[in-house]
C-alpha cells in the first residue's frame, strides 16, 4: 500500500520519529521480543513503540490503523507466548504509562484509587497499602499490568482486579474515541472478561475501595507472597499458570472434584514432560517453562497441546488456555 509514491510503512516511521523527537514516544525497530516476554520467547518485531501517555498511546493506535499496519497493544507480556518468526507490525507497550494514585474528591467520592494501564499489579498493590486500601493483596506478586490484568481479570489468593472496580476507560478503534464502562459493562468472570470487546484498548480504571488498618495488609501481603513463593517455580521463564482451572460443572469424575488445573496435571502425571526446550515444571503442574535462552513458542505449543491431550483422555476435562499465543500477522521480519 502506498499514499502519494510513498509506502504506508515509511510514513508510519515518520510519524514514529515526529512523535520521539518531541519526547512523546520512545521506539525502536526490529526489536526482540523475547527481552519483553517473562517467557523469554519471540522473534523480531518491526517496531516496538512504548507511548508516554493515553493521548500519544490514542494517536499511535490511529497512526498504525491509518497505515494498515498490524498492531496490537500489550502490558508487561507476562500472559503473552509470542511467535519465534516475529511480529511484522507494531507492538506497542503500555509500560510507560503507569501512575498510580488516589483522589479525595466530594465530586467522584472518597476513597479512590486511580491507575494507568500500565501500571504494575505489585505496584498497585503497594499503592493501596500506603493509602489503607483493602482488597488488592493477593495481587501483590502478579507480574501483570492493570491494562492486561482487567481483560483476563486477573487474581490470585481470593483477590481479582475487578473485585473494587468501579469503571474503565477505554479507547475503540472502531469508534475512534474514548469513553467510560462501568464495572456492569465489562462482563467480568473467572479469568475472563468482556472489558476490551470489539478491539477496545483499556486506558486507564478507577477502584473503589475499602479502608482497612494498614498493619493488617501488610501482614496479608507477607501471606500471599509466601504463598506463592512455596508453591510456584521463581526464577525460571514462564507466563505463569498457562490453563484455566475447570469449572466445578466441567468435571464428570467425582475424583477430581473441585481440582484446580495444576493439581488435574499433576495427577495425571505430567510433572517434568518436556518436548524441546520447553517443560512441565516438577513444582507446579500448570506452569509451561522455557529452558533455553531465547526458546520456541512451537516447542510450548506442542506440549501444551500434549497436555491437553492427556488430560482430556485420563479424566474428560478439556482444559482453556489462560496464556494467549500472539501469531506473526505478517513476513518474517
Amino acid at each position: 500500500m502506498r499514499q502519494n509514491g510513498i509506502s504506508m510503512h515509511t510514513l508510519f516511521l515518520r510519524f514514529l520519529k515526529e512523535m520521539q523527537n518531541k519526547g512523546r514516544l520512545n521506539y525502536e525497530a526490529g526489536y526482540p521480543l523475547y527481552k519483553v516476554s517473562t517467557f523469554g520467547i519471540g522473534g523480531k518485531a518491526k517496531y516496538y513503540v512504548r507511548p508516554k501517555t493515553e493521548e500519544a498511546l490514542i494517536e499511535t493506535v490511529r497512526a498504525a490503523r491509518q497505515a494498515e499496519i498490524a498492531h496490537i497493544v500489550i502490558g508487561n507480556a507476562s500472559n503473552l507466548l509470542f511467535d519465534e518468526t516475529g511480529y511484522f507490525g507494531a507492538v506497542i507497550s503500555t509500560v510507560k504509562i503507569s501512575g498510580v494514585f488516589s483522589v479525595d474528591d466530594e465530586s467522584i467520592g472518597k476513597n479512590r484509587l486511580f491507575a494507568f494501564c500500565g501500571a504494575k499489579l505489585p505496584v498497585l498493590s503497594g499503592r493501596a497499602l500506603q493509602y489503607g486500601f483493602t482488597g488488592f493483596e493477593g495481587l501483590c506478586s502478579i507480574p501483570a499490568t492493570v491494562g492486561g490484568a482487567l481483560r483476563s481479570n486477573a487474581g490470585a489468593f481470593g483477590n481479582e482486579i475487578s473485585d473494587h472496580l468501579e469503571y474503565v476507560k477505554v479507547f475503540s478503534e472502531e469508534r475512534d474515541e474514548a469513553f467510560l464502562k462501568s464495572k456492569a459493562e465489562c462482563g467480568f468472570s473467572y479469568r475472563s472478561s468482556r472489558v476490551s470487546e470489539n478491539g477496545e484498548i483499556i486506558l486507564c480504571a478507577c477502584f473503589s475501595c475499602e479502608q482497612r488498618d494498614k498493619a493488617q495488609i501488610a501482614d496479608k501481603m507477607k501471606l500471599c507472597k509466601s504463598k506463592r513463593s512455596a508453591s510456584q517455580p521463581t526464577g525460571v521463564k514462564s507466563a505463569g499458570c498457562y490453563f484455566k482451572s475447570p469449572f466445578p460443572s466441567e468435571i464428570t469424575d467425582p475424583r477430581y472434584g473441585s481440582a484446580s488445573a495444576g493439581e488435574i496435571i499433576d495427577r495425571c502425571g505430567l510433572k517434568g514432560l518436556t518436548v524441546g526446550k520447553a517443560a512441565v515444571s516438577d513444582v507446579h503442574g500448570n506452569f509451561i517453562i522455557n529452558t533455553a535462552e531465547k526458546g520456541s513458542a512451537s516447542d510450548v505449543l506442542k506440549l501444551a497441546e500434549t497436555v491437553k491431550e492427556t488430560v482430556y483422555k485420563k479424566t474428560g476435562i478439556l482444559l482453556r488456555e489462560e496464556v494467549v499465543f500472539v501469531r506473526n500477522p505478517g513476513k518474517r521480519v
